[in-house]
């Protein structure tokens, strides 16, 4: 035990350092008698750790090992894996301060438990439930039992608080109403609770008795007034606790009827009253009562609208408003709109009388008259005033003028009510009664004035109206003639209008308007004849002449004037030149009417007619074609000549070249030639007219075209186009391409290979057509074509490659040579260490192997080239890399570069590694529970490790050992470290002593003698 307890305490002192750790119960406050465990929220080892309760030790622990404190409660719990405390069935004791001190690594955390004892024994209870609103006062008492506690009331769903007329004492035990109200009914009821539970009383309820009061009287229905006859319910509440008694009086007196309801039936004028309801309570002995006023009243049964007289325009009038049954107004509408006196109109006897006092027309209309009292109203039916009037503007209307044999008609009307009485007279007779009135048929002896008169037998007035009648002899047979008159132009011409009937008027229309005389034109024999003087071309036309009378008017049909004229004007077109062969057409045109007729000459002779003459040309068709246009109605001809002139038509228009070939910086000519007579060639080039420029002339009227010295930017399609008066033929394209070359010959490919290899030669020209390739080698022909690849080569290839270039167009080649040398191949190349094992401080050599001829040899290491220094040195010819000490600086990545004339050959890396140690063995002490002894040594490869203690005993082959706690002191561990290449062996020891230990262990140790002093203490602890 005491071995532990110094354990324990050095490492409480050596250990440093403080990091965050909390504390998390399982619930708190925490009920009596539950199970609790407090967890540390953090998952780190703690080594070293104490858990207390106030002032005393619970646990403590150092690694595995876990020791109970003086603090320690039978079955408390310690989870050395988790540092979880465990507090079964806990007491009011076991509330307090808990803390976690973790002393490795350090930390400390605290919480404060808090034990509670649930409520329980809860019991309430009231002083009294049967109680009188405003007159007493009510108790509620509460009590439980645990710790804390904490008492509220409840009324329904509403917390109690004090105020008013509610008291709350002892801590809110009990609980006081003072003057209870109807609405302290409850349900009533006590809480009480603290941090761990709660607990509710049984609900309480009070009777509170109260009333009557809020006393009210209501009518079914509820109505100011009520008709004889109705039904009226009166109906009595009030709000009452037991509920109250009723009883009802009228106008005072009781009427022996009880309960809250009193039904009146078959009511009359003398029930109108007070109607009174008394409402008792046999608790409260407390009594109250209300009154109604009920009236009751007689309807209206009939209403009717009387007139006094006959209503006449300009004269008094009387209407009389009867009514049957009691009335309290009258009033009179008209149209549905109330009426108010003024000067036209008065009211009398209470409104009952609607006196006019001077009818009008605007009277008219229907009359009402509304009688109303309290309980009913009545509207009369309808009067309709018509006031009687006229008869007023009397008229006559009819025909003024009639045809002969017609019947007229005449109509007669005025403004009256009622309507007028009519009679009609003529030359003073009656001829007819009644407002209309047709005639027999007319004759002229019936022209004269009708006369209508109008009488209303109401209102004794009569009125008279007349209209005045003219019979006439239609218009007919209206027609236009010229006689046996020709219209010809510059000539005079005569229109006549013969019509039949009574005519007043003619007039002339010239296509549908009216025509007016002028210095031409003029109108005799009352408008019927028009004359022209002369006529002209404007004359022509539709022309129509109207004749009318007040009765009727005729127009003619019209009459188409065209005046005669020509020929004038001729005209002939056709072409001047025609192709033999070829059809040609001329067309004649004169201005005539009517059209003129037309005859041909050619040259005198007649050759054709008509307006349009075609004929095929031969040799003998040219000359003088005349047109001769003539009128058969004036007499008159007019002519018109054309003078035509034969060609051939130009046919296969040709570019050619003959046998020429268009050679680049030679001459070169194109000639067009066609059939037909030519009479212009034009030229062109890519669809442009060519003009001669430098170089290029044309000859042979323009046939030939002529390059001086053709070029390529001659190069293009060429045309000729050949032309006449009558035709024209374009040429197909001849495309000029000129022949050049070989010009710039060329040849690529290697100037130097090695033996065994293949090389392609590859030649070009510029030429047209595309050259044809020869290649010669040392003057002898080895291939054809644009590419030669020579045979696998030996060291005979080498020497001088020709390629010939030659044009069969233009006779011209083109050479172009190379040179090309053969040399021996590098085969292979290698680097080759003189030992397997590059040990470090001695000689090393690296030498560079070629197969085959080579020019220079270079080293590299890590891709870059290496140079010599006082430690590496090269061969003269480089071959060989001498290392006179290696050093692990020398490690790297070599390569040999072996160089002829043509390219480099690279060997494959060599990796060398310099092998050394053990070197520098050193032990480490690191201070901790428990101490790591740690063997460090430089070596390639690693070393492998393996631990001596007292010289005897093999602990651990590691690099690192973990030293007992009994051995810490004063112990001798020896490391032996070995390179597994080399199998070079190093030993070195260590004695874990107070000289050479960490400065940490040091520190412990210094304190062992106080620890000593306070062991007495420290087991009593413990």
């Amino acid at each position: 035990m005491g071995h532990k307890l110094l354990t324990l305490f050095f490492t409480l002192i050596c250990t440093s350092g403080l990091y965050a750790v909390f504390l998390v119960p399982s619930q708190n406050p925490v009920a009596v008698g539950s199970n609790v465990t407090i967890s540390v929220n953090d998952t780190q080892p703690i080594i070293i750790g104490l858990w207390l309760f106030e002032s005393s030790t619970l646990f403590a622990w150092y690694s595995e090992d876990v020791f109970t404190g003086s603090g320690h409660q039978n079955g408390t719990e310690f989870d050395i894996s988790t540092y979880q405390l465990t507090l079964p069935s806990v007491t009011l004791k076991n509330s307090g301060l808990y803390a976690l001190d973790a002393l490795r690594p350090k930390a400390r955390a605290v919480i404060t438990l808090d034990v509670q004892e649930p409520v329980s024994n809860l019991t309430a209870f009231v002083s009294m439930t049967n109680l009188v609103e405003l007159n007493d006062t009510v108790t509620f008492t509460c009590s439980a039992s645990g710790t804390p506690l904490w008492f509220s009331w409840q009324n329904g769903n509403s917390t109690v608080t004090a105020g008013g007329r509610v008291e709350l004492r002892n801590g809110g035990r009990d609980f006081i109403i003072n003057g209870v109200t109807r609405y302290d009914e409850g349900p009533f009821k006590c809480l009480v609770a603290n941090n761990i539970s709660k607990r509710e009383s049984h609900q309480m309820n009070l009777n509170i008795s109260y009333g009557p009061s809020n006393l009210r009287v209501t009518a079914s229905p509820e109505k100011s007034v009520y008709i004889s006859g109705s039904v009226i319910s009166l109906s009595c509440s009030a709000d009452s606790k037991p509920t109250a008694t009723f009883y009802w009086m009228y106008n005072g007196n009781p009427l022996n009827v009880y309960g809250p309801s009193y039904d009146l039936r078959d009511t009359t004028q003398n029930r109108t009253g007070e109607y009174t309801c008394v409402a008792q309570n046999a608790v409260t002995l407390r009594h109250v009562a209300v009154t109604k006023k009920i009236d009751i009243l007689d309807p209206i049964s009939a209403v009717v609208v009387n007139p006094a007289g006959s209503p006449v325009e300009g004269m008094a009038f009387n209407l009389n408003c009867n009514v049957v049954g009691p009335v309290n107004s009258i009033h009179w509408m008209k149209n549905g709109i109330y009426l108010d006196a003024d000067n036209m109109i008065t009211f009398s006897n209470d409104n009952s009388t609607l006196r006019f006092n001077r009818l009008t027309l605007s009277d008219d209309g229907p009359y009402q008259c509304v009688a109303s009292n309290a309980v009913s109203n009545m509207t009369s039916l309808a009067y309709n005033l018509m006031v009687n009037y006229g008869p007023n503007n009397t008229a006559a209307s009819g025909s003024k003028v009639a045809a002969v044999g017609s019947n007229a008609t005449f109509s007669c009307s005025s403004d009256s009510r009622p309507q007028s009485q009519y009679s009609w007279y003529f030359s003073g007779l009656n001829v007819k009664n009644g407002s209309v009135y047709v005639t027999t048929p007319l004759s002229k002896n019936d022209s004269g004035q009708y006369t209508c008169m109008a009488f209303n037998s109401i209102t004794g007035r009569s009125g008279n109206a007349s209209v005045t009648l003219t019979v006439y002899a239609p218009v007919i047979d209206v027609v236009v003639n010229m006689d046996n008159q020709q219209p010809i132009f510059n000539q005079p011409f005569t229109l006549t209008c013969t019509v039949s009937g009574d005519v007043q008027h003619i007039q002339w229309m010239k296509n549908g308007v009216n025509l007016n005389h002028d210095n031409r034109i003029n109108f005799t024999n009352n408008d019927s004849v028009l004359n022209f003087n002369p006529l002209t071309l404007s004359d022509n036309g539709q022309y129509q002449c109207e004749a009318s009378n007040a009765i009727n008017n005729r127009t003619s049909l019209a009459f188409d004037l065209k005046v005669i004229y020509g020929p004038w004007n001729t005209t002939i077109s056709g072409p001047t030149v025609g192709a033999i062969e070829h059809n040609v057409t001329f067309n004649c045109s004169a201005n005539s009417y009517p059209p003129s007729q037309y005859s041909w000459f050619l040259n005198s002779s007649k050759v054709g007619e008509g307006p349009v003459f075609t004929r095929a040309l031969s040799l003998d068709s040219g000359g003088r074609y005349t047109c001769m246009a003539s009128n058969n109605i004036t007499g008159h001809s007019s002519n018109a000549s054309l003078e035509l002139t034969l060609r051939y038509p130009v046919s296969h228009v040709i570019v050619n070249a003959g046998n020429q070939q268009p050679v680049f910086n030679q001459s070169f000519t194109l000639t067009c030639t066609a059939n037909g007579d030519v009479e212009h060639i034009q030229w062109m080039k890519n669809g442009m007219f060519l003009h001669p420029h430098n170089g290029i002339t044309f000859s042979n009227n323009n046939s030939t075209l002529s390059f001086q010295n053709i070029n390529l930017s001659d190069d293009g399609y060429y045309q000729c186009e050949a032309s006449n008066a009558v035709s024209n033929m374009t040429s197909l394209a001849y495309d000029l391409m000129v022949n050049y070359g070989p010009w710039n010959t060329t040849v690529e490919g290697p100037i130097m290979a090695e033996m065994g290899s293949n090389v392609t030669f590859n030649c070009t020209a510029i030429s047209r057509p595309h050259s044809q390739y020869s290649w010669f080698h040392n003057n002898s022909k080895v291939g054809d074509g644009p590419v030669h690849v020579t045979a696998a080569l030996s060291l005979n290839s080498s020497g001088h490659y020709t390629c010939m270039a030659f044009n069969n167009i233009t006779g011209r080649s083109s050479n172009a040579s190379l040179e090309l040398t053969v040399i021996e191949p590098i085969a292979t190349v290698d680097v080759i260490p003189d030992r397997t094992i590059p040990l470090a401080s001695q000689i090393f050599h690296l030498t560079c192997n070629v197969k085959g001829p080579y020019n220079t040899l270079h080293w590299l290491r890590n891709n870059q080239n290496l140079h010599p220094s006082d430690r590496v040195t090269f061969s003269a010819d480089n071959a060989i890399v001498t290392f006179k000490t290696l050093q692990t600086a020398d490690d790297g990545r070599y390569q040999c570069v072996a160089s002829n004339a043509l390219k480099q050959h690279v060997s494959r890396p060599y990796d060398l590694t310099v092998i050394f140690g053990p070197q520098s063995v050193q032990i480490i002490v690191r201070p901790g529970i428990p101490p790591i002894l740690t063997c460090l040594a430089v070596s390639q490869p690693p070393a492998v490790y393996h631990w001596i203690f007292e010289n005897n005993t093999v602990v651990g082959n590691q690099s690192s050992v973990e030293l007992p706690i009994k051995s810490i002191l004063g112990s001798n561990y020896t490391c032996v470290a070995k390179n597994p290449l080399t199998n070079v062996t190093v030993y070195t020891s260590q004695v874990v002593s107070y000289p050479n230990a960490a400065v940490s262990v040091q520190a412990c140790v210094m304190l062992t003698a106080l620890l000593a002093l306070l062991l007495p203490v420290l087991e009593e602890w413990l």
